[in-house]
């Protein structure tokens, strides 16, 4: 790695420090909005003979970008910390989604973060699972005017058959917001902590 990277990795690393600990008062004058997100991802049988879309037979690459997985409060690493169940909105919903045949919840977790913009915003890496079927991606929630979900998830059903779920959308008001695909779903709630 050169002098010139490691001097780019280091001031990235400083900018998402800082972000982490911008605005943690909960009146909002300290700093940018925060929110409390929690997110749901999980699998769905396919729709039969309707299914317009196929599976890949090599894994699609997710965009490169810099992101970290929820970690637990305290233990002093980058990126956001987990909330514990106890906080979590999703759990009825999660649970409903389970308990149908061919559903599979496959990821369900909350983290407190700021309202910053795109290029603030800190993705989160879902944790990677070495195995078939695999889920991998990203997650990011920012606000620019309005708050915003980005999302870029690969899933592997099996060897040679692997799924793509890339979308962007605003988060308008504060319901649930269902991201759906051929074979995954997601819902993301997002929920202010401060006056926006």
């Amino acid at each position: 790695m050169t002098g010139r990277a490691i001097i780019a990795a280091l001031a990235v690393a400083l900018l998402l420090t800082a972000g982490r600990s911008v605005g943690q008062t909960t009146d909002g004058a300290d700093g940018p909005p925060r929110y409390q997100v929690e997110v749901v991802v999980f699998t769905q049988p396919p729709i039969g003979e309707r299914r317009q879309e196929a599976p890949a037979t090599e894994p699609t690459p997710l965009p490169r970008r810099l992101a970290w997985p929820l970690g637990e409060p305290d233990d002093g690493l980058l990126g956001y910390d987990r909330l514990p169940a106890s906080s979590h909105q999703l759990t009825g919903t999660a649970r409903r989604i389970d308990a149908q045949a061919g559903f599979d919840v496959r990821w369900h977790a909350a983290w407190e973060q700021p309202g910053v913009s795109r290029g603030q915003a800190q993705p989160l890496v879902l944790p990677a699972i070495d195995s078939i079927p695999s889920l991998e991606g990203t997650i990011q929630i920012s606000r620019e005017r309005y708050r915003h979900a980005r999302v870029e998830l690969r899933y592997a059903e099996s060897a040679d058959a692997h799924w793509t779920l890339s979308a962007s959308r605003r988060l308008r008001g504060e319901a649930p917001h269902y991201f759906d695909h051929p074979v995954l779903g997601v819902v993301i709630r997002v929920d202010p902590l401060t006056v926006d």
